[in-house]
């Protein structure tokens, strides 16, 4: 099969590259939502207490650690082919360097195995395995999607998405089916879904890795240290609610009802990554071609669909919220529409976080952007001090470091805009 040519990223519209992934993103958004569902009926709440921790934990070390090799390697493999320069050699650098920061996390996995087998696992450790397994498919596929989202593939990038979600859904299916309420299989798949899904995805790269000159390690070293600075920071930002949640209620079942809210809150964000993925290759290839208009006229459209998606997200919740909670994890996970708005907005601030985000990453503002996201996750740090109830408490942590992130990062992004317009009219 011929692979599909290099198109820079300024000639794909954002709402072309969306529309694209628009399938693979909703099979693995709704994978996950089935994965995390169908787990929880079948395995009960003790085992899925663990579960959630490892789902947390992978999602949170996984996305923080290798996202932003995608992005770094997206935008520069754009910028690169917009002015005609081989990519070969970038990917290798983000390859090389991604295997390094596998490494890091596999090391301080083992040596602290056993605190976090002891504390979060009940003394079991086959998650710790799908863990070290998880993470290093993760690894392998952020490169792989920078790959496509900068050489404009998103068919391929669909595609990974997809075939992991098919994957997932179908084996919780079978398990199902059989009648399965152990947790081990459940917890395997968090790790052989997205397997399963790289070899079969391999043949995108065919043709987008052409000969060019060396990337440095200077080149990429500060961009990637400051994003991956960023990438652990939101993560946290995100994630952490999940995680803190649990010493402070106890056992009472509040973290497992929280995290069945959780989900629900959160299935526009699922919808968000195509928009990601298409939107930060996008700016990079307007700056590189020098159109700034185009870099403004893409972050406005981007802007407005995620208001309008993140608003539908809270109405949603508000309308049908603890009717979807009851219908994917049944009625002993209820946990009020009132939480479920919370969880909303704060899914919605996250998001617009998330393209102001973009934006500074493609003005290779890194360090701006990794301390702004460090903040407010000092935010979140912050406010889990306070003396209130424990479910207040992370949730009013959650909601104001996501607001904190967006004040922060528009407000630098802003701050850049303005001066780019007064050198262009001084020019």
């Amino acid at each position: 099969m011929t692979a599909p040519s290099v198109v820079p990223a300024p000639l794909q519209t954002v709402r072309t590259g969306t529309v694209t992934m628009a399938a693979g993103l909703v099979l693995l958004g709704l994978s996950g939502g089935v994965y995390l569902a169908v787990s929880a009926r079948a395995v009960g709440p003790v085992a899925f207490a663990s579960l959630s921790t490892l789902w947390t934990l992978v999602y949170t070390f996984g996305i923080g650690a290798f996202l932003p090799f995608e992005q770094e390697l997206g935008r520069a493999f754009a910028a690169r082919s917009a002015r005609g320069v081989g990519t070969g050699p970038l990917v290798g650098k983000v390859a090389l360097a991604s295997a390094g920061v596998l490494a890091v996390l596999l090391a301080a996995g083992l040596l602290l195995s056993p605190l976090l087998v002891s504390g979060l696992f009940s003394g079991g450790w086959t998650p710790m395995w799908v863990f070290a397994l998880a993470l290093a498919v993760m690894a392998a596929g952020y490169v792989t999607r920078g790959v496509y989202a900068g050489a404009s593939r998103f068919g391929w990038y669909s595609a990974q998405m997809g075939v992991e979600g098919v994957v997932r859904m179908a084996v919780c299916a079978a398990l199902l089916g059989l009648g399965v309420h152990a947790a081990a299989p459940y917890l395997w798949l968090l790790a052989l879904a997205p397997l399963a899904a790289l070899p079969l995805t391999l043949p995108g790269l065919r043709g987008a890795l052409r000969p060019g000159p060396p990337a440095s390690w200077s080149e990429l070293s500060a961009n990637l240290g400051w994003l991956l600075l960023a990438g652990v920071a939101a993560q946290a930002v995100a994630n952490a609610a999940l995680v803190v949640l649990q010493p402070l209620s106890g056992r009472d079942g509040t973290a497992g009802r929280f995290l069945a809210a959780f989900v629900i809150a959160r299935i526009p964000l699922f919808l968000f990554q195509g928009v990601q993925a298409v939107l930060l290759p996008g700016l990079a290839g307007a700056l590189a071609a020098g159109d700034h208009e185009a870099f403004r006229a893409k972050l406005r459209g981007v802007l407005a669909a995620t208001v309008a998606v993140a608003s539908c997200g809270v109405l949603a919740a508000t309308v049908a919220g603890p009717r979807l909670v009851g219908l994917a994890f049944g009625d002993g996970f209820d946990l009020g529409r009132g939480h479920l708005v919370v969880l909303a907005s704060a899914t919605g601030l996250y998001m617009l976080a998330q393209v102001f985000q973009a934006g500074l990453v493609a003005l290779r503002r890194h360090r701006e952007n990794a301390l702004c996201w460090s903040a407010a996750f000092g935010v979140f740090a912050a406010v889990c001090l306070v003396p209130l109830p424990a479910l207040v408490r992370v949730e009013a942590a959650l909601t104001l470091s996501c607001a904190a992130a967006a004040v922060l990062l528009a407000a630098r992004l802003m701050t850049h805009r303005i001066r780019d317009r007064l050198a262009d009219g001084e020019r």
